[in-house]
């Protein structure tokens, strides 16, 4: 891996366009090439390691990327065939997420980014949370029907006091931004003195990732993931933020077995279709599964504030 030549700009693909830019974490204008994915390089960071596409799709693309279709219909290895059929899993793991949280943390504010539909905003209202979210696709015209208030389609644009909010969340959202230091810098200013970040991003460091190695099914999803964080980047990642890394954990990620079998399809081939029309001759398609050790969940706090909480 060290001896990979390093990339030079230019485009990939056709009629994509491309933004170059330095490493999304440190800034290190030099890139070592990891692999090739949907017309995208994925590139390696020599002087933080982080993993990341380069050049990053354009504002437009990524806008394509998420259209309605991305939630319902999808075909390939971007976005759900069926969104809305994956709710029980994600409930039972938002429900795992607060366990975790909640003892760290007094009940009071949430704001989830990246809140498509408002499943895990629901959650934590039934849970005694003030919930708040922000989304830009047209899954929030889902939670605005919940009764989900949004405040904003990022959180650069959220309309929340600084210092108001006890737990911001990122659920399988950091991945996908250009510039996730910027976010987790802006979630800092939002937090109250005692308030925390919480996220979750796949692990591309975990054993099958590695055992993988550029064939990692991770990769697939070159475009719409433009981050692929290790245990070792995601904390340099907090860090450059001005968070502290408290909590960073492998975890499990919830999904149904139809869901599972048919992303196997695509990443095995013959042998994961075949086991597609075995889920979905059986019935058992919407079996939720925990699929162990693929996430890492991390939770972070602003020093500062922390410290003078404690010294008043």
């Amino acid at each position: 891996m060290d001896r990979l030549p390093e990339v030079q700009t230019r485009a990939l693909g056709s009629g994509v366009a491309l933004t170059p830019g330095g490493c999304p974490v440190c800034g290190c204008e030099r890139r070592l090439r990891v692999t090739e994915r949907n017309h995208l390089s994925v590139v390696r960071c020599p002087q933080c390691g982080q993993r990341y596409v380069w050049p990053v799709p354009s504002p437009e693309m990524l806008a394509r990327i998420y259209d309605r279709s991305y939630y319902q219909g999808a075909e390939g290895s971007l976005g759900f065939k069926d969104y809305a059929g994956l709710a029980p899993a994600r409930h039972r793991m938002f429900g795992r997420h607060l366990d975790r949280i909640e003892r760290l943390v007094p009940r009071g504010r949430v704001l989830d980014v990246g809140c498509a539909t408002g499943d895990f905003l629901a959650v934590a209202r039934t849970r005694g949370w003030e919930a708040l979210g922000v989304d830009p696709s047209p899954a929030r015209e889902q939670a605005l029907a919940a009764g989900i208030p949004l405040v904003g389609q990022t959180i650069h644009d959220a309309q929340v006091e600084p210092g108001s909010v006890e737990l911001i969340t990122f659920w399988d959202v950091l991945e996908h931004v250009q510039n996730p230091v910027a976010d987790l810098r802006r979630a800092r200013e939002l937090l109250s003195r005692q308030g925390i970040v919480a996220i979750t991003v796949p692990d591309s460091g975990s054993a099958v990732a590695r055992l993988s190695g550029d064939r990692w099914f991770g990769y697939k999803t070159a475009g719409e993931h433009l981050q692929f964080f290790s245990a070792a980047t995601l904390q340099k990642t907090f860090g450059a933020a001005g968070l502290e890394l408290m909590v960073r954990r492998p975890v499990a990620w919830s999904c149904t077995l139809g869901f599972l079998v048919d992303r196997a399809g695509l990443y095995l081939g013959p042998p994961g279709r075949a086991l597609n029309r075995l889920a979905s001759r059986t019935g058992l398609g919407g079996l939720i599964v925990d699929v162990p050790q693929v996430n890492q969940f991390a939770i972070g706090r602003g020093t500062e504030r922390w410290a003078s909480s404690v010294a008043a």
